[in-house]
């Protein structure tokens, strides 16, 4: 057993070695969004933004390299931490560990290379395991230790990506399940009203930064933008009517009448002549929309002798207004395409039908025993359905957000192929 531990940790030293010469292979990417980061726009939170500004600070002209560097080894190491917190709980053997391990990697060495790009991913990826890590060890060993240490990092990772607030209802329903089950909500009180409280500390720091980078105590104001998008895709010309100031009424008209105009809206789409779903057509024209007609017209209606940041803090403002009565008046339509958006970033209506399947199974063997299995594959499940829940609801749920839980069904897969060596071993 030993002598396989030595050649495991050798294995694990070369899997990691060949990632980094596939790394840096690449050159590092720069995209559209990078700018905001680099340039510590208003629009972005403050995470990445100081991040990036530190390591160029510390390396200067090199701050590339050492960008590249820094964002590999951390991926690494929080891929080896992953692994080896499901190793310590013996859920997998040294074998399957290095398999989780080769599709943990994936997204470093192909399809996004995320560790090649200057945007989040990187960060918000290792962010991410280190924490559902803990959260897999406290509910399988009730160590609160776990999610105590888990606590700054989901504060750091909600500051980089705000996405995962999903991460605090998750955490509290696992306190409270053990919380139940030993009748201590008592010493699990603190932790419970740190849970509660991290999303205003985490707002305060938002705000803090823009405050200080900016000038302007508020929220990173584009949360609006994503918001209305799916809206205005869907809406028709009279719901106008839902609408109460004159500017309000003017941005929507202008910006309805482009959309249609320019076929991005669901009542264009029979002259389009690509046969596609509505959810589709909407997800492949999202940035096309808020970026285009959007964008344009709520930056020209409300920023007139404003200045950058002021104009986005309007904008965010407006939209946010006209967002809710929107919704209302659409919310059949609107609803149908948030499903389908749902569907698509879970990989279709099987996947998304096996996801629920796990979560509802592993839930209710939960209630008739303490199993260590059944825990993992609960978080893990209900981890993935509800990132793509909230991204859905306004953004297009493409890779870039979804990838964060693609090896979920392998570790699945993982842990029972472990279980049964076991047994067979066993006998």
């Amino acid at each position: 057993m030993k002598w396989f531990q030595q050649k495991s940790n050798i294995a694990i030293g070369i899997l990691f070695l060949v990632v980094f010469v596939i790394v840096f292979r690449h050159p590092i990417e720069v995209f559209p969004d990078s700018i905001g980061y680099l340039n510590k726009h208003i629009i972005r939170t403050p995470g990445y933004p100081l991040f990036l500004e530190t390591i160029d600070s510390i390396f200067g002209v090199n701050y590339k390299v050492a960008l590249c560097f820094i964002q590999t080894s951390f991926c690494c190491f929080s891929i080896y931490y992953f692994t080896h917190k499901m190793r310590s709980l013996q859920l997998l053997n040294e074998w399957f560990s290095i398999c989780l391990m080769v599709i943990l990697l994936l997204p470093l060495v192909s399809g996004l290379k995320i560790a090649n790009n200057i945007l989040t991913e990187a960060i918000s990826y290792g962010l991410y395991l280190i924490i559902l890590a803990k959260f897999i060890s406290y509910f399988c060993t009730n160590k609160r230790k776990e999610v105590f240490f888990a606590l700054p990092l989901i504060g750091l990772l909600l500051i980089t990506r705000y996405q995962f607030v999903f991460l605090i209802p998750l955490g509290l329903l696992l306190i409270s399940w053990i919380s139940f089950q030993q009748k201590t909500f008592k010493k699990h009180g603190f932790l419970i009203v740190l849970f509660l409280v991290l999303p205003f500390i985490t707002s305060l720091i938002d705000k803090t930064y823009h405050k200080v980078v900016h000038g302007h105590f508020v929220s990173t104001p584009w949360t609006g933008m994503s918001l209305i998008t799916p809206i205005l895709f869907v809406s028709d010309a009279e719901d106008v009517e839902v609408l109460n100031t004159p500017k309000e009424k003017e941005f929507f008209q202008k910006t309805h009448y482009e959309l249609m105009e320019q076929n991005m809206n669901i009542h264009t789409m029979s002259i389009v002549p690509l046969q596609q779903s509505p959810t589709l057509y909407y997800i492949e024209n999202y940035a096309n929309m808020q970026m285009g007609p959007i964008f344009q017209n709520g930056k020209e209606i409300v920023g007139n002798h404003m200045s950058e940041e002021e104009t986005y803090i309007a904008l965010d403002k407006m939209i946010n207004t006209i967002t809710k009565p929107l919704i209302l008046d659409n919310f059949s339509k609107w609803r149908r395409i948030y499903q389908g958006n749902f569907i698509y970033g879970l990989g279709g209506s099987k996947p998304t039908l096996l996801y629920f399947i796990i979560a509802i199974v592993s839930f209710c063997m939960l209630l008739k025993r303490n199993d260590k299995i059944c825990k993992v594959l609960f978080i893990i499940s209900l981890a993935t359905i509800a990132n793509v829940l909230l991204v859905a609801i306004g953004m297009h749920a493409v890779i870039r957000f979804t990838f964060y839980n693609d090896w979920v069904l392998f570790l699945a897969i993982f842990i029972f192929l472990n279980s049964l060596h076991k047994k067979v071993y066993e006998s």
